[in-house]
């Protein structure tokens, strides 16, 4: 198999709380960490030893940095394969906050125009409610409290395409001490949600609490026999692990945004079956196989 690199833009929404920055890093570090463990144990083992990861961080929020232009359009020098959204403790309904509009704005365009058909997006938690927003979806205050920690989400059949896979779909295996077939596990950090599903998009995860946990956008040229995800989102965390979610618990419940009841369930939470969630296994393959995925150019070839 040739070497293969996948180019991905990462638009970094946040700063994790100094605990954090202090253990693992910037969200840059840990994004990047996260996808390259994913790799490291992907079930195509000859895939992930002839696949790179470049990963570019754009932080849009303090320094309000994209990627250039001219690499995010097709065949160019060094072109992006993917945008990665990261979470944030930013609301992202709040058009107020100077900015949102102009991510929203920028996500917007790049879904919309045939020339970035070739891109790929991932939205973790806040990049969900963005691409939502930015879809002509939604994204409001949840009325249900907060889901922190580990939470089990229900699988669609549409789900079950995306979020179940060990390498083998006809196999069909279970991966032992998670949710098999029908449930994912996924540590939470949020009370704001997706209300409805996007136009043109996919349910793919529910919990009881809120119902979009994640939604899918085909791209044109999918088929069924070839499917391929232009915009894949989940609202929980994939790339935090039990210790990632015990200090942010700490550090909001140091300054009253989580009252002792909301802490104490979080805390019983937050390490899930004893290593968090499905991040670094299914989940995080499956969001490899979506970067993965060969786009056929515009004209089909």
């Amino acid at each position: 198999m040739t070497k293969r690199t996948i180019r991905v833009a990462l638009l970094i929404n946040d700063t994790p709380v100094p605990a954090v920055i202090e253990e693992d890093g910037t969200y840059y570090d840990i994004y990047k960490q996260w996808l390259l463990q994913s790799l490291s144990t992907y079930p195509d083992t000859v895939v992930s030893k002839n696949t790179e990861l470049v990963i570019d961080g754009y932080d849009v929020v303090d320094k309000r940095e994209y990627p250039p232009e001219d690499r995010l359009l097709a065949n160019s020098k060094d072109g992006y394969d993917a945008i990665v959204l990261t979470g944030s403790k930013h609301t992202a309904h709040d058009s107020s906050n100077p900015f949102i509009p102009p991510l929203i704005s920028f996500i917007r365009r790049l879904t919309s125009s045939p020339q970035y058909l070739h891109l790929k997006f991932i939205g973790i938690c806040f990049g969900h409610q963005i691409l939502s927003l930015a879809l002509g979806g939604e994204c409001v205050n949840g009325k249900n409290g907060w889901e922190i920690g580990v939470y089990g989400c229900e699988l669609t059949e549409e789900g079950k395409k995306w979020w179940t896979w060990t390498g083998d779909q006809a196999v069909g295996e279970e991966v032992n001490g998670q949710g098999g077939d029908d449930k994912v596990y996924l540590e939470q950090m949020h009370r704001d949600h997706v209300p409805s599903i996007p136009p043109s998009c996919h349910l793919l995860l529910s919990t009881p609490q809120y119902p979009v946990h994640s939604f899918v956008k085909y791209h044109p040229y999918s088929s069924p026999t070839n499917p391929l995800a232009q915009i894949l989102t989940v609202q929980g965390h994939p790339e935090f692990t039990p210790e990632i979610v015990s200090h942010i618990i700490d550090a909001r419940h140091a300054t009253g945004v989580f009252d002792e009841k909301v802490t104490k369930e979080a805390r019983r939470r937050a390490g899930g079956k004893g290593q968090g969630g499905e991040g670094f296994g299914r989940i995080g393959w499956s969001v490899w196989r979506v970067l993965l995925q060969h786009i056929p150019s515009h004209n089909g070839s």
